[in-house]
């Protein structure tokens, strides 16, 4: 897909070019692409290989007529072996249409809406097998973003023509600045603002004739598109092909004829190129803004960065290419923002509503960077070289601090750079209570560059190996041979006597690539995800565990981990396709025993039967974060209420203390991988609760063994008794802090009340 973008000049080319691959992939004898336009109410031919290409346009249908307008009603694939026998076919004569017989129809989806339909043919009668229903429905969900977004440059194209002029905001004086926690820690330094929302205006003239800076316009685009290649294939590997998407949306804009015709215009009238891919892009931000769609509203964000970066290779200076080193102020943080930057010059980051949620803020919370998310209001008023103290603790920032403010912060400064002197004699002892319990604290890791910091950082052992980020940084499934080899690497780094546990594919919801043809679901966190898809479809699953096997070897302490288990009968499914797979090997299987069997906890209704689980398997594994959004019917991806998102509150607290209890009972050892077990005082209220074992992600680790060092077992179980009877997370924050005379961990975190 990457390949017919960025050798496409417009939306129509990319169906085009879409429909022929269709054909080729499938084997298929004709391919079609429908879009539904909703002005007309009408879906409209766009594309075909294989029909009369004369008829692209002129062939509309209500979504009432046809098999294709069924597909569309029910958002859902139809096929028809003898499409002439099917009541609703209807036939288009200029097509040459009657010499098919087969037809398979699915939806291009988006936003759980059909708004267009990909169709095949084959002129002999068949039935298309599940194999091909499904490799027609990956496409479909590889493109519909694309071709959704190529669309929405037409109606953007329209819109921007009737642009009322600009106005610039005026500064805001500077004050206390309260929000939400993004990450921990402190930080003092100068503001230093990326992308602002109204950045300085280039100049409009020049005196370069219209031929030179076309030439330098085309240049810039040139490398602008190379550069977005670059940037796929680096969050792609980094991180994984869903993060990577949104720069596919990048090559769309850059290849748009229109976008392209805009700027060529501006620049013919006489304009500085520069000028006029700022003039163009503030147009698009403006249309944007007018289309009633919240989310499509947002995405300009997508085009903002499209045209710093032209400007950039025209000679403009990007912030991530600079010397500063400070606080970063962004709106939104993107995956390209944060791969742009240097990490080490950043000391904390403020970003606006949403940004919290971004993959760019996930990454700096893992590196240990202050944040806070801020009303966009109170955001406007910092600007560029002001000096802040940062309080990511609380989410607290203040602007132009006052002396006595400024000596106190400099003071906690100095505090905390001896206190992460401190943490590091805690790297390499084992993890005990004040009185001498000890406790397990283990490693997450999902691929194998993290086995560096795993060590660094004094883990135990690996307590989640998130297995699926190796498979979505791939466009395809890896064969056996391949996963072999990267659990090989993993296993032998990880002492024979380390735990190791392994988590089979936790795919679906926000984790699914393309090729792996997920169903559209309108609530996909309650849909066919994980271990529920795995035993539906399960020769990916197969294909995996035996990949474990064959590289486990002899090693003895290995545990595998089945997500998202909410019946005992998927927990004896699993295992006993576990016994199939090392039958199927037979000598090739060199184990001395299968791996432990462990499944995670992580709906509520398993914690309120874990008893009847019991005996099913070897360990218990906590997976707090999913928990958390079930139990209190909060998305903390959802910018609006994320901020009532604890682990803390009183109601999870007491189911884990269920699962725990009968875990005991049974002589069952119980982990937690959630972030819940880096959190200094979750961590103190699961010990009180009898939690022994932690797994986090390793930077975190020496901070969660000196808080338990800390603490004595009979106090923490007192904190743990009264936060059960507590009314809130907050409330069981403040009395873990209220423990602790410590001025860096006794600040209580604010929670933004919901605008109306």
């Amino acid at each position: 897909m990457s390949r017919i973008i960025t050798s496409s000049h417009n939306a129509d080319e990319t169906l085009s070019r879409t429909a022929t691959l269709i054909a080729e992939r499938m084997h298929v004898d004709a391919s079609s692409i429908y879009i539904y336009d909703v002005s007309q109410n009408q879906l409209i031919l766009k594309a075909t290989h294989g029909l009369n290409p004369k008829v692209v346009e002129e062939v509309r249908m209500s979504p009432s007529e046809g098999l294709v307008g069924l597909v569309h009603e029910r958002c859902e694939a139809v096929q028809a072996s003898k499409m002439q026998d099917h009541p609703r076919f209807k036939h288009f004569p200029q097509t040459n249409e009657i010499r098919f017989s087969s037809f398979l129809g699915v939806p291009l989806v988006e936003h759980r809406k059909s708004f267009g339909v990909l169709v095949a043919h084959t002129e002999d009668s068949r039935v298309f097998v599940g194999d091909e229903i499904e490799m027609l429905k990956a496409i479909a969900a590889q493109i519909s973003s694309l071709v959704s977004k190529a669309l929405l440059l037409k109606q953007l194209d329209l819109a921007t023509q009737a642009i009322q002029p600009r106005v610039s905001p005026s500064a805001s004086a500077s004050i206390h600045l309260s929000g939400t926690p993004v990450g921990t820690g402190i930080a003092l330094g100068k503001a230093i603002q990326l992308h602002p929302g109204t950045p300085e205006e280039p100049p409009r003239e020049t005196s370069n004739p219209p031929e030179g800076e076309l030439q330098d316009f085309h240049s810039a685009l040139e490398h602008t598109i190379n550069d977005t290649i670059k940037l796929v294939e680096k969050i792609s590997g980094d991180v994984g092909t869903e993060e990577a998407a949104i720069f596919h949306v990048h090559l769309m804009f850059l290849e748009d004829q229109h976008f392209q015709g805009k700027i060529e215009k501006y620049i013919l009238e006489g304009n500085s190129v520069s000028w006029s891919i700022y003039e163009t892009i503030q147009e698009y931000l403006s249309a944007f803004s007018q289309i009633d769609d919240p989310y499509l509203s947002e995405k300009g964000a997508d085009l903002k960065d499209v045209g710093y970066r032209l400007l950039h290779f025209l000679g403009h200076e990007l912030l991530a290419e600079t010397e500063k080193e400070g606080i970063l102020v962004i709106e939104e943080l993107l995956p390209g923002d944060m791969a742009r930057l240097d990490a080490n010059r950043i000391k904390g980051i403020i970003t606006s509503s949403g940004g919290i949620v971004s993959h760019a803020a996930i990454l700096a919370r893992s590196l240990r960077i202050p944040g806070i998310c801020l009303d966009l209001d109170l955001m406007k008023r910092i600007h560029e070289g002001d000096l802040i103290a940062l309080d990511g603790k609380n989410g607290s920032a203040v602007v132009h601090p006052g002396e006595e403010l400024m000596a106190a912060f400099k003071r906690r400064v100095v505090l905390e750079e001896q206190h992460q002197e401190h943490l590091d004699q805690f790297r390499e002892k084992p993890c005990r209570t004040q009185d001498g319990v000890e406790m397990k604290v283990l490693a997450n890791i999902a691929l194998e560059n993290d086995l560096n910091q795993l060590f660094r950082h004094g883990a135990e052992g690996i307590g989640l190996y998130r297995t699926e980020i190796f498979f979505l940084s791939l466009d395809r499934y890896p064969e056996i041979e391949e996963q072999v080899e990267v659990y090989q690497r993993v296993f032998e780094s990880i002492p024979q006597e380390q735990p190791l546990m392994i988590r089979t594919l936790d795919l679906g919801a926000d984790k699914a690539a393309p090729y792996m043809g997920y169903p559209q679901e309108g609530n996909p966190y309650l849909g066919c995800r994980a271990l529920r898809r795995q035993l539906r479809k399960p020769r990916v699953l197969k294909n995996q565990l035996k990949s474990i096997l064959l590289a486990s070897g002899r090693r003895e302490k290995l545990s595998l981990i089945f997500p998202m288990v909410t019946d005992v009968q998927e927990i004896r499914q699993a295992k006993q396709l576990l016994h199939e797979c090392a039958t199927d090997l037979g000598d090739d299987f060199n184990g001395s025993k299968l791996p432990e069997i462990g499944m995670m906890f992580e709906v509520p209704s398993s914690f309120m039967i874990s008893d009847r689980f019991m005996k099913e398997i070897d360990f218990c594994a906590i997976g707090s974060n999913d928990l958390t959004q079930y139990l209190l019917a909060v998305d903390r991806n959802n910018p609006q209420i994320s901020h009532l998102y604890d682990p803390l509150h009183p109601a999870v607290l007491q189911l884990i203390q269920i699962l725990i209890k009968n875990a005991d009972r049974y002589q069952k050892p119980v982990e937690l991988c959630g972030e819940m077990a880096s959190d200094t005082d979750g961590a103190v209220i699961l010990a009180g609760l009898g939690l022994r074992i932690f797994s986090m992600n390793a930077p975190l680790i020496p901070t969660i063994k000196e808080r338990l060092s800390m603490i004595s077992m009979p106090d923490a179980e007192r904190l743990a008794r009264e936060a059960l009877k507590s009314e809130s997370a907050l409330q069981v924050r403040n009395l873990v802090r209220a423990h602790f005379n410590d001025p860096l961990l006794k600040i209580e975190p604010l929670r933004q009340s919901i605008s109306s």
